[in-house]
């Protein structure tokens, strides 16, 4: 057997590759979104800003072809007004479905309702930090991985 040496060059090369593929992940994030917005297939595996701050109602339209795996995050960063319900719309034939969680304000246990509708959504007057994550489990299917809410998940606005 023969030995190989290995300069300090090499060395710090290797543990600068190293670092870079175990260096910390960066989500990709797209920007507070204020009004009816359609998503596209660049969205998918980010994290989706929203704010429902103003008086008005909000859809976001899912991409229509989304490839088995995708997935998507939603967060509230600023609370909704008092008037305010944001939906998220898979489309034509396509539904959201899954358990979604409404936390009460107290930190009591929430309640889980099954849904499996085309739009899903947070009701008026939903508080910062409204969360929802949903990964494609078919070209028409949605599944709901996780939520949170402070207020009733809707499916139509009122």
């Amino acid at each position: 057997m023969g030995t190989k040496r290995v300069g300090w060059a090499r060395i710090r090369s290797l543990i600068n590759e190293n670092a870079n593929q175990l260096g910390p992940r960066y989500t990709k994030v797209r920007s507070v979104l204020t009004a009816d917005t359609t998503l596209t297939s660049a969205d998918f595996g980010s994290v989706i800003l929203l704010s429902g701050a103003a008086a008005l109602n909000l859809e976001m339209v899912l991409p229509s072809s989304p490839p088995v795996g995708a997935e998507l995050k939603f967060v509230l960063v600023a609370a909704s007004h008092a008037n305010t319900q944001i939906l998220l719309d898979s489309g034509d034939s396509h539904t959201i479905n899954g358990y979604a969680n409404v936390n009460a304000a107290d930190m009591a246990d929430g309640s889980t309702a099954y849904h499996t509708h085309r739009k899903l959504g947070w009701g008026d007057a939903t508080k910062k930090g409204g969360y929802l994550h949903l990964v494609c489990s078919s070209s028409k299917h949605w599944m709901i991985v996780d939520s949170k809410s402070d207020t009733t998940w809707i499916n139509v606005h009122a």
